[in-house]
């Protein structure tokens, strides 16, 4: 028979459950000018900075619209000091009676006029001048880019709304994940501190700096480690639950937008326990139990009573003690009171204890 030690660790019970990850900003890149698509400046897939360049539309038309408006910025400017000097003289001329009351009015009259003139010159050169600006399209935010939309040579429409989409830009540092509880444990988890104490009254998930894990499909841990930071602002009265949210750095970019993932929430403080390999665990109808092996080298049922699952191991409430060793291989030969030769199983890895604190806790 192959046998396993008992081994003893410092576990932390946890809730699990099933989500997704949503990334922290998504932008759709739409083209605000109308004009033929000059050059594409990234390729399919980068990660953009933000203002980095991304479209270039070709701006010829918008540069001679922008400088047809300067050029009227110096006529107006032109015609205002004219009429400004002209007022002027008219100043001088009135207590003299060298021009009548009537002509001295037309002359603020058309100084306002000439200055009015320069202001609305001014502004359309300002809307020229941001045209121009829009026909270099830059990256809003940073993060990872779709492919282009659109090939180089296209006629792109503008506007605020009807804009030309052209790529979307996906921030995934953070990264978000949205999962359901259940209202039990919502509560739970707002009245928690971040030292696992209890609080009298419901506070922001985002202050009470409650961690979570994530596993992806491919992995056999919980190693991405990240705080709850948001619940809906009510209980849905259909099922009953509300719709939380993990945050996580994400700095490696192991976490990508849309993927199904399961989250861990611990709900306990860390405390002793004892762990078995999961292969040594058999079952007799409700009853759970498994072989040990004494020191006289002779096999002893043990009924126990389980609680989580720690990846291939499970924590042991009762029946057990630290050092004992049970059977993992060749259940299906055991006897009770039978005499064997234990081999004893070379030292598994367990999880550590970071990671082991973010389980399941199960009493199946």
């Amino acid at each position: 028979m192959t046998v396993a030690s008992v081994v003893e660790q410092v576990v932390t019970d946890s809730d699990e459950y099933t989500g997704r990850t949503e990334a922290s900003a998504i932008v759709e890149v739409r083209a605000r000018v109308y004009g033929y698509l000059k050059s594409t400046e990234f390729r399919d897939g980068d990660y953009v900075e933000e203002g980095q360049t991304l479209f270039t539309i070709e701006p010829d038309e918008y540069q001679a619209i922008h400088a047809q408006s300067l050029s009227r910025i110096a006529l107006t400017s032109a015609n205002y000091e004219l009429a400004k000097a002209n007022l002027g003289r008219s100043e001088k001329l009135v207590p003299s009676g060298a021009i009548s009351q009537e002509e001295y009015e037309e002359s603020v009259a058309a100084m306002k006029s000439a200055e009015a003139t320069v202001v609305a010159a001014k502004a359309d050169a300002d809307r020229t001048a941001l045209d121009l600006k829009y026909t270099e399209i830059k990256a809003p935010i940073s993060g990872r880019i779709d492919r282009a939309l659109v090939s180089d040579g296209n006629l792109l429409t503008g506007g605020r709304t009807d804009g030309t989409l052209l790529t979307t830009i996906v921030a995934e540092a953070p990264m978000y994940v949205y999962f359901d509880v259940d209202e039990r444990s919502l509560l739970g988890y707002m009245r928690r501190r971040s030292g696992n104490e209890l609080e009298k009254t419901p506070g922001n998930l985002r202050d009470q700096e409650v961690p979570c894990y994530v596993q992806l499909a491919d992995e056999k841990d919980f190693s991405h480690v990240g705080k709850l930071d948001f619940a809906s602002a009510e209980v849905s009265t259909t099922t009953g639950t509300a719709r939380l949210r993990g945050v996580f750095e994400n700095e490696d970019r192991g976490l990508v937008s849309g993927l199904f993932v399961r989250i861990r929430v611990p709900v306990s403080k860390p405390y002793q326990a004892l762990l078995i390999p999961e292969r040594a665990l058999a079952t007799d109808q409700s009853v759970r139990f498994v072989y040990v092996v004494t020191e006289e080298q002779k096999t002893e049922r043990r009924n126990v009573e389980i609680g989580g699952q720690r990846g291939d191991w499970r924590i042991v409430k009762s029946g057990l003690t630290a050092g004992d060793r049970v059977i993992v291989k060749g259940l299906q030969r055991v006897r009770p009171g039978q005499l064997v030769e234990a081999e004893t199983e070379p030292a598994a890895e367990m999880e550590p204890a970071a990671e082991a604190a973010s389980g399941t806790p199960s009493d199946s």
